[in-house]
């Protein structure tokens, strides 16, 4: 898991399971491919397009996962970095 080594996780909060952390290391694997395909559309549209279909994608209903991609897009624009949106 060593794409995933900047996240920080304190002695009190549960374990990961050895099971979520092959699938986050396969959804970093996923994602990457993702963004790669996404780099190689010679179209802006399309890649804006097929960009803010994942978004909505994986956002989908959930309230909370809505309002910290909002605060990060958000401070994204305003050039804030080092901003942590996971409790």
């Amino acid at each position: 898991m060593d794409e995933f080594d900047y996240i920080i996780f304190d002695d009190d909060e549960e374990e990961i399971d050895e099971n979520d952390e092959f699938k986050l290391a396969e959804i970093y694997k996923l994602a990457t491919k993702l963004i790669r395909l996404l780099d190689e559309l010679k179209s802006n549209e399309l890649r804006e397009a097929a960009s803010l279909m994942l978004i909505r994608e994986i956002v989908g209903d959930d309230r909370v996962l809505l309002g910290l991609a909002s605060k990060m897009l958000q401070d994204i624009s305003f050039g804030v970095e080092d901003e942590d949106y996971v409790s």
